[in-house]
């Protein structure tokens, strides 16, 4: 008898020690559950937020057509110029060679400060098939002109410095047609500069020639 109660209680010993291991085991892997859960979030909202930044920027690289004019420059000091612009027969100021065609426009300060803040509004009218649409850039701050001095701003998505995006579906790029095309430019402190001109039917700007 007194043999057995020993077995019994060595018995119950191993009982509790097995339990007592049962608990810590499952303990830990609730634990290890739990930081994998975590970090699979964590993973899955740096994911989301990554992808919602990239389709952000995307958007923002957009160029579409505006209904309105928004420049509201009312200044009527004369202090900038238009000197010149150029929608075909473009010529790349680097090699002397012939450049795609391209809206080009070369600005001049003719006041005592510097120029800045500038914006640009592009209409392109086709009278042939009697449809138009409208461009509106604002130039960045690093786009200034030093008194006395000209610069020029191209808009034809190259990514070269001075060169802007463009619609490649717009008017300009897509119509074999003769187009009229008018070009405001804003200053601040410079009254607002209009000018006018014709682009000749076709061109190299045309995906398909």
């Amino acid at each position: 008898m007194t043999k057995h109660s020993s077995n019994s209680q060595a018995f119950r010993r191993r009982a509790v020690a097995i339990a007592s291991i049962a608990v810590v085991g499952f303990a830990g892997a609730a634990g290890c559950s739990s930081k994998s859960d975590a970090s699979s979030a964590a993973s899955t909202t740096t994911t989301a937020a990554a992808s919602g930044a990239s389709t952000s920027g995307s958007g923002a690289d957009q160029v579409l057509p505006v209904t309105t004019n928004p420049i509201s420059n009312t200044s009527t000091a004369q202090t900038m110029k238009i000197t010149s612009v150029l929608v075909e027969n473009n010529v790349d100021p680097v090699t002397g060679k012939a450049a795609e065609d391209h809206l080009e426009i070369t600005l001049t300060n003719t006041g005592p400060t510097e120029l800045s803040g500038f914006e640009v509004y592009t209409t392109y009218t086709d009278p042939t098939d009697k449809i138009s649409e409208s461009y509106y850039t604002a130039l960045p701050s690093t786009f200034t002109i030093a008194p006395g001095a000209s610069r020029v701003a191209h808009f034809d998505a190259s990514g070269a410095t001075d060169h802007f995006p463009v619609n490649k579906f717009s008017l300009f790029a897509t119509s074999k047609n003769a187009l009229d095309v008018e070009v405001v430019v804003s200053a601040n402190g410079a009254a607002v500069q209009t000018t006018t001109l014709k682009k000749d039917a076709g061109g190299a700007e045309n995906p398909s020639e």
